[in-house]
């Protein structure tokens, strides 16, 4: 059976600042877009394969997220998912108090604080070709960091 992958996605900001003057207001507003379409493949503007999870980082640890060996647990059924390129990468730290650093090899590094959310894309037929996801917790308290990856699947 064949499998059928598509990717649609966007990041949408919409700031507005207002200055208070004496006669008058000033406002300014502009709204940035940034889109993502992945059709099915291997090449420029395509993928073929997604993977999620949520990893909880414990106090002072760093967790490795290996991209060529993805734990996959579908319908009962185990395997493995080797992403030998990433295109999309959306990584949003779950804690309410305690920042986490993520890497993604030498293609992605982030600070992300409590809250805190990266969002990447890479869509040209190279991707990024990274083998591991690395999240340091620095902070006296667990993580949970919930993680997608949208990449090509190894041949």
């Amino acid at each position: 059976m064949a499998t059928e992958f598509s990717l649609t996605g966007s990041l949408r900001l919409t700031p507005k600042v207002v200055d208070t003057l004496n006669l008058t207001d000033v406002t300014d507003t502009a709204t940035v877009s940034y889109s993502v379409t992945l059709a099915d493949g291997t090449g420029a503007d395509q993928a073929n394969r997604y993977w999620k999870d949520v990893r909880t980082v414990a106090a002072s640890t760093t967790v490795t997220v290996d991209l060529e060996a993805l734990a996959l647990n579908v319908f009962t059924g185990t395997g493995t998912l080797n992403l030998a390129k990433q295109k999309v990468v959306a990584i949003r730290n779950l804690s309410t108090t305690t920042a986490v650093t993520v890497a993604m090899g030498t293609s992605l590094t982030a600070v992300l604080a409590a809250g805190g959310v990266v969002y990447a894309t890479n869509p040209s037929a190279a991707g990024w070709a990274e083998d591991d996801l690395t999240l340091t917790n620095g902070g006296a308290s667990a993580v949970d960091v919930e993680i997608h990856v949208v990449g090509v699947k190894a041949t």
